[in-house]
Order: structure tokens, then C-alpha cells, then sequence
């Protein structure tokens, strides 16, 4: 049985990938000499040329599964899981800007049994990002933060896809995810099933930055580029804990209706306190009129606020009893699913 499966998804990577996998093939025969492995590369539908460059590989550890068309990155990285046979699966990227010396240090807690599902961390406080176009960073980084919110903050980078996965996990997880948004999949699933996850200080270098865009669309504006992604992510940061995503708007809501409330009873109490020669009653009533009249825009603000912070309250409770019933139903057809698939390999057995 081979012991290691390295996967790599690749979309028109024909100039670099050649180089990329016969170092991973040396690395694997001189750093972890005598464990068998494999290296699968899913071309995504590429149209550059990559499948004839990697038709000219002769290695025997070197596998390649093809998409017809580009699928997408979650795609390609589940066409790997399916084609790997290794105790012990790792993702790593086409240009290995994390480089090979990765390998050992993500398969380490696995191994020890210290943690189910590995992930390479730029993020990490002992981590590093290098060669990185400023912006891009900054957006990946704190996007990553809003993301940790999701995760109560256990971890610091979500959405590399760099990692190292114990072979129980990758049967077990049902996944769907074609996009990006996998790698959050990865680990929402993952939490539902108990399994532990460690993360790895890991150095990002982007070996070439002008393969960052290859058209160069984008590269200029990182926002927009990154704008599906970042959408992607809030979307899953609402799904994994939708009081992290709603607690901000909640808090303004609140702090307005608040604030609009201390105002008006404010000019109540001074309008009534100033006409009490008049006749206590008389006073209050004349005071809430013209608090009322003089008040008109305040108090439209604060009940357009007070409306707008209960919608956002019946947001909040139904998304907590939508992801408990999601989790629930998720676990439960998983674990029939498992118990399918044990029941065909028995057949076939």
C-alpha cells in the first residue's frame, strides 16, 4: 500500500510543472527515502499544453487524472482524494511556493496521532509570507482573521490548501465543494466529526510573482480579483458561526435605537419639567407632542433601526437552528454513506 499521496491540481501550468513534480520526486527519495509514495497531478482542464508535458514524464510514482474542462481548484483537489491510495494524503500547490520541507512537517502530527488533518500556516504567529504584492497579502491575511472568527479562532489560516490528511478523513468526508471555499469545507466538516486539526508554521515564497495573474487581470486591483473569494468566505464565515458575522450590525443597530431613545426622553423630561407651573398632566402630555413633532427625524431613525435590529435578531436565531439541523442531517447521511461504501467493498470482497 503506498504510504504517502502528494497531490497537486493545476490549471495551464505547463512551464512549471515538469520542475515541480521531479522535485517533489527527489525530495521524496532522498529526505524520506524508502516510504512509498505517489504523486498525482490533476490537470484541470488545461489548455496550455500541460497533459503533452506531462505525458513526457517518466516516473513511476508520477500519476495524472484530467479534467475536460476547468472545473475549478475544490474540483481537482477532490478528482486527487478519489485517485490517492496512500495512509497519509497531502495537498500541495503547483509552484510549491510552500516548499518541499513542508512535507515532513505535516506529516509528523499525523503520524504521532496528535491530529487527524494538518494545514500549513503563513499566518501563524511563528509563520511568514515572502515575495507576497503587499495588498494581496493584507486581504488574504485579514480575511483569514474574519474567517478564524468562524472557527472561535482555534486557527489562523483557512484557505491554503496546502495540508496533510490522515486517509480515515479523506473517506469519511463527504465533500461537494468545487471552488475555493473546499478547503473551509474541509474543516467544517471535519469539526462536525470530532477530527483534530493542527496547524503548521509554514513560510510562503512566491518563487515568480508574475505568475500571480497571467493575464495580468487584476493585478492591479487584488480587491477585485480576490472579490469572489472574499464573498465565497463571508458567506461560509456566516454559515460556521452567524453570531460572528450579525454581532457588529447588531451592536450599531442597538447603539442607534439606544442612543435615539436617551434623546427623546431627554427632551421629554426637559420640555415637561420646564411647563410643570401648568399642571402636571398637562405638562407630560404637551411635552411628548412636541418631543414628538420637534423629534420627527430621530425618531423615524430609531424605528427604522428598531425594525432593520429585529430582522437581523430573527436572522440570527434562524441561522442557528438552520446549521443545527445542517450539521445533524450532515452527520447522519454521512455515516450511512460509510456504511455503504464498507458494505460494497465487503461485496466485492
Amino acid at each position: 500500500m503506498t504510504d504517502v499521496s502528494l497531490i497537486i491540481p493545476a490549471f495551464n501550468e505547463a512551464g512549471i510543472i515538469v520542475s515541480t513534480v521531479r522535485e517533489l520526486d527527489d525530495f521524496m527519495r532522498t529526505r524520506l527515502k524508502g516510504r512509498p509514495f505517489e504523486i498525482i497531478v490533476v490537470d484541470d482542464g488545461s489548455t496550455d499544453g500541460m497533459a503533452d508535458r506531462l505525458a513526457e514524464v517518466k516516473m513511476k510514482a508520477v500519476k495524472v487524472a484530467r479534467h475536460k474542462r476547468n472545473r475549478g481548484r475544490g474540483a481537482a483537489i477532490r478528482t486527487g482524494f478519489a485517485a490517492s491510495s496512500g495512509a497519509y494524503v497531502l495537498t500541495l500547490d503547483s509552484d510549491l511556493s510552500y516548499s518541499p520541507e513542508h512535507i515532513p512537517m505535516l506529516l509528523s502530527p499525523l503520524e504521532s496521532g496528535e491530529a487527524d488533518v494538518t494545514l500549513a500556516s503563513a499566518y501563524h504567529p511563528e509563520g511568514t509570507v515572502r515575495n507576497v504584492p503587499f495588498t494581496r497579502a493584507k486581504l488574504s491575511k485579514w480575511g483569514n482573521r474574519v474567517l478564524s472568527a468562524g472557527v472561535h479562532g482555534q486557527l489562523h489560516t483557512l484557505t491554503c490548501m496546502v495540508r496533510g490528511y490522515r486517509r480515515e478523513v479523506i473517506d469519511e468526508l463527504e465533500l461537494i465543494g468545487d471552488g475555493k471555499d473546499l478547503h473551509i469545507e474541509i474543516i467544517q466538516k471535519a469539526n462536525l466529526f470530532g477530527y483534530k486539526i493542527a496547524e503548521i508554521p509554514a513560510t510562503l515564497d512566491w518563487r515568480d510573482k508574475a505568475r500571480a495573474k497571467r493575464i495580468g487581470k487584476g493585478w492591479r486591483f487584488p480587491l477585485f480579483a480576490m472579490s469572489g473569494t472574499i464573498a465565497s468566505h463571508l458567506v461560509y464565515n456566516y454559515l460556521l458561526r452567524p453570531g460572528s458575522t450579525l454581532v457588529l450590525p447588531v451592536m450599531f443597530l442597538g447603539l442607534v435605537v439606544l442612543i435615539g431613545a436617551i434623546m427623546l426622553a431627554t427632551t421629554w423630561i426637559a420640555t415637561t419639567v420646564s411647563r410643570l407651573g401648568e399642571g402636571f398632566f398637562f405638562a407630560l402630555y404637551s411635552g411628548l407632542r412636541d418631543t414628538l413633532i420637534s423629534g420627527a427625524l430621530t425618531l423615524t431613525i430609531m424605528g427604522g433601526s428598531l425594525f432593520i435590529l429585529l430582522i437581523f435578531l430573527a436572522f440570527y436565531f434562524q441561522s442557528h437552528q438552520s446549521k443545527k439541523q445542517y450539521e445533524e442531517l450532515y452527520i447522519l447521511l454521512a455515516r450511512a454513506n460509510g456504511r455503504l461504501k464498507r458494505l460494497e467493498r465487503d461485496t466485492k470482497g
